[in-house]
């Protein structure tokens, strides 16, 4: 196979992954970019084709779980979603009791309930637990 196919399929293979984000169409590029190197230095369709299935395994097999593991990785420490609310400062917009109540949480309104005793409107509280889509509270101090 001709060096430009090579490099104009490794080519198509990097667009496909740009829209993809998986890393494996990643995978396939590398190794057809090998594929290119052994049509540049002369070698036969037999090997170009070895390399191309070594070097697509390997990076499958090896170098993708390693990428994938790091790409996903979060900081240390770094909650997210509603791990990331617990602790965060509110302000009580109505009373809160162990029903009903609103505050404002990150400058948005969410629905409350007190976690110990009623809470008077215009508390500042901070949240305990996210349990579906309520907030549940306790005042500050």
């Amino acid at each position: 196979m001709p060096f430009w196919m090579w490099l104009a399929t490794g080519g198509l293979l990097l667009v496909i992954e740009m829209l993809t984000v998986d890393l494996l169409f990643a995978s396939l590029a590398f190794s057809a970019l090998l594929a290119a190197g052994a049509s540049a230095s002369g070698f036969n369709v037999l090997v170009q084709g070895a390399l191309f299935g070594l070097g697509a395994a390997g990076s499958l097999l090896i170098l993708r779980p390693i990428a994938l593991r790091h790409l996903r990785k979060s900081p240390v420490g770094q909650l997210t979603n509603v791990d990331a609310l617990v602790g965060a400062p509110t302000l009580a917009l109505t009373e809160i009791s162990d029903i009903s109540g609103q505050v404002k949480l990150w400058g948005e309104i969410w629905s409350a309930q007190s976690h110990s005793g009623t809470i008077p409107e215009g508390s500042r509280c901070e949240v305990v637990a996210i349990e579906g889509a309520t907030a549940v509270v306790k005042q500050k101090g």
